[in-house]
């Protein structure tokens, strides 16, 4: 069972859940010690998948769709500056127009397949060497995998121009070594654009991609991903745009996260295997 980090111990959220009979804020209402994680489904294909970036009917007819929310956006008014609460509506959620997407899980004997499609009105991605940091130079879906009896994890990266990364954790508190952070061997990852890569002028629809993570590679964390073994995941996003007010990309993730921190690990999705 994961437990919730908060700022009061499970004593005091007890104590005042008796007090009151329900929670204070929406915040801690979604939020809260004793919420429940979410779950993802990670559902086995007998098909063969062919990535190609391209989310076929029939290879991922069996797959469950997740919908990817906008990262919660947890600010008091009495704080922020009048020009930045312009940006931000009462349920402290951003009021620009939120580009959206979904995200499925499959595995077969060999790869564990995650495809996503999503929303895009200026595609971009600057970086064109494996391996990079690719949220600094423009869009990209990322990969969190982690399972539940071990710290250490993985962070992976698909981009809409098919680079990818891979990034091995031994666990959030350590730095990354160098040596153990190379890119996973066998993983595969392709892209579809619609529209047209790096060009701010015209208005894209969006991207596709599915990439491929082989089973055994994640294994270093020193469980084996198996049906039945527990395994946590987040599936993230960073999505810039040309006409965007923020002074940030737009942050999305499946399940969605109570702060723009893709290492609260507390808060990843229970593989639901199926």
């Amino acid at each position: 069972m994961n437990i919730r980090a908060v700022t009061f111990s499970a004593a005091a959220a007890a104590a005042a859940l008796i007090l009151t009979g329900c929670c204070s804020t929406a915040y801690d209402c979604k939020f809260n010690v004793g919420k429940p994680s979410a779950k993802i489904d990670v559902c086995r294909t007998n098909a063969k998948v062919k990535i190609d970036g391209v989310l076929d009917e029939k290879e991922w007819a069996g797959a469950t769709v997740h919908n990817i929310q906008p990262a919660y956006v947890f600010k008091d008014k009495k704080v922020i500056p009048p020009k930045t609460f312009a940006n931000i509506n009462l349920k402290n959620r951003r009021v620009e127009p939120y580009q959206g997407g979904t995200v499925r899980l499959m595995y077969d004997d060999k790869y564990l397949y995650i495809g996503a499609i999503l929303e895009d009105s200026d595609v971009i991605q600057y970086g064109t060497v494996d391996q990079s940091h690719f949220y600094l130079s423009g869009d990209l879906v990322e990969m969190f995998l982690k399972p539940v009896n071990a710290p250490s994890y993985w962070e992976c990266y698909g981009t809409p121009n098919s680079k990818k990364t891979s990034l091995f954790f031994t666990n959030r508190r350590y730095p990354l070594d160098p040596s153990k952070s190379v890119l996973m061997d066998g993983m595969i990852v392709a892209a579809k654009v619609n529209g047209t890569l790096n060009n701010y002028k015209d208005k894209d629809k969006g991207w596709s991609i599915e990439v491929a993570i082989p089973r055994a590679n994640l294994a270093k964390t020193g469980r084996p991903f198996n049906p039945g073994e527990p395994w946590t995941i987040l599936i993230a996003r960073y999505n810039y745009n040309y006409g965007s007010v923020e002074s940030n990309p737009h942050f999305s993730t499946y399940p969605e996260l109570p702060v723009v921190n893709y290492h609260h690990l507390e808060y990843y999705a229970d593989v639901n295997w199926k």
